[in-house]
């Protein structure tokens, strides 16, 4: 497992960066109580962008026009995996307003998986063709990385798999657990088989997991199987950890928000069974927007189940044949909104009077669909200079004190984002 602890550009340098700070962004409440120990953040949430290099227009909607204190996309940052696909998405990046950019591979950007590129480097060997073609596109094994690892000086980190801690402009302390892997489907990379499976080593104190598939039974269902295809390790990971959110794609027709409220600490683990965008796999209860049904032979209220809750997916903004006029000019104005701001503005759930906790599932995939922007979401963190109880240090003590990478700050001229 990889674990890290960055710096981004230090806010008080004389750069135009320090304005992107969350002191200057109006932030909504957050389902997190504040207090005196937290910060409000902002995050700027995307997945999927499938960056084409001869594309006429890379991406279906505009620079956000808000600033963020974090942008996280949650992989397939490009649709062939070339060179030149991955500079687009840099230089897209490179134009959002936050002074951190967090990003994971996903199966599509399978240059970025050693092993495998390293096999099918070696399969075409023998052709001279291949080699030709590699070198014009691809690359060689490692200039993926090289090419993104670059691009840290501008605040733009590649997060592999595991632990990643930030210091953030803010104030805040950020500990992310990142994951490109995916259940096996076509040939791509960062994947494994029903066999292999996975270990999500998710720790305590992670406040953000970002990965590139969903969870089995959370916004996963595929519109041609109608069945879920998210990660059954993932989802017992997550549930095991209470994350304040998780970011994830893959699953294009998934896209969407969904809060899961866990049960109480020590109660039992119920089944039950979903149907509909939600998805589920025996772990869940519906509630709110999602279709649901419940499994058989178990409590009529579901004590000891999570519970969740859609809080918006493709039917919101993709007009359907039964809607009604008013349906349709409702959600016509919504992708208008969400078109001209270049972003879908989703309000972290309040908690309910029980207190209980909860996560928020984002399904932040942006394929060519009107309506389908990335998301802001404002969350509370806690600030850099507060200790937390129990797992927080006891992780950072088994991890290990790990020297920070300091920067100076963002070079104040953006990038200007190529279409040829």
């Amino acid at each position: 497992m990889t674990t890290s602890t960055t710096s981004p550009p230090d806010p008080t340098a004389t750069t135009s960066t320090a304005s992107t700070s969350a002191s200057t962004i109006p932030s909504q409440q957050s389902s997190t109580p504040k207090t005196q120990e937290t910060v409000p953040t902002r995050l700027l949430l995307l997945s999927d962008t499938h960056i084409r290099a001869h594309a006429r227009t890379p991406l279906p909607f505009p620079i956000p026009s808000l600033p963020a204190d974090v942008v996280i996309h949650a992989g397939d940052i490009t649709d062939s995996s070339t060179l030149s696909e991955f500079s687009l998405c840099l230089s897209y990046l490179r134009q959002l307003s936050a002074p951190l950019k967090l990003l994971i591979a996903g199966n599509h950007d399978y240059t970025l998986d050693l092993p495998i590129y390293s096999q099918l480097v070696e399969a075409q060997s023998n052709s001279t063709l291949g080699r030709l073609s590699r070198r014009k596109g691809l690359g060689e094994v490692g200039d993926a990385h090289k090419l993104l690892q670059e691009a840290e000086k501008d605040g733009i980190f590649y997060l592999e798999e595991g632990v990643h801690r930030f210091e953030l402009a803010n104030g805040a302390r950020l500990t992310v657990y990142a994951s490109p892997a995916t259940p096996a489907f076509g040939s791509f990379g960062f994947q494994y088989t029903e066999e292999e499976g996975h270990v999500f080593d998710i720790p305590k104190e992670a406040d953000v997991v970002i990965s590139h598939g969903p969870p089995r039974g959370v916004l996963d269902v595929s519109r041609l199987t109608r069945r879920s295809c998210g990660s059954v390790e993932l989802w017992e990971a997550i549930r095991k950890v209470r994350p304040v959110l998780n970011v994830f794609g893959h699953v294009h027709e998934g896209w969407g928000a969904a809060v899961v409220r866990w049960p109480f600490a020590g109660s039992s683990q119920g089944a039950g069974e979903q149907e509909g965008m939600g998805g589920g796999d025996g772990n869940l209860k519906g509630s709110g927007e999602g279709k649901t049904k419940r499994g058989k032979g178990k409590k009529e209220k579901g004590e000891g189940m999570p519970e969740m809750t859609v809080l918006e997916d493709r039917r919101g903004v993709e007009e359907g044949w039964k809607d009604s006029k008013e349906e349709r000019q409702k959600k016509r104005e919504k992708v208008e909104t969400v078109v001209r701001d270049g972003y879908y503005h989703l309000k972290y759930p309040d908690p309910e009077e029980d207190g209980r906790e909860q996560t928020l599932f984002v399904n932040a995939a942006v394929p060519c669909a009107p309506g389908l922007a990335p998301w802001l979401v404002d969350i509370e963190l806690l600030r850099s200079d507060v200790k937390d109880n129990g797992a927080r240090i006891v992780a950072e003590e088994r991890n290990g004190d790990r020297n920070p990478i300091l920067r100076e700050g963002l070079d104040a001229t953006m990038g200007e984002l190529q279409l040829s």
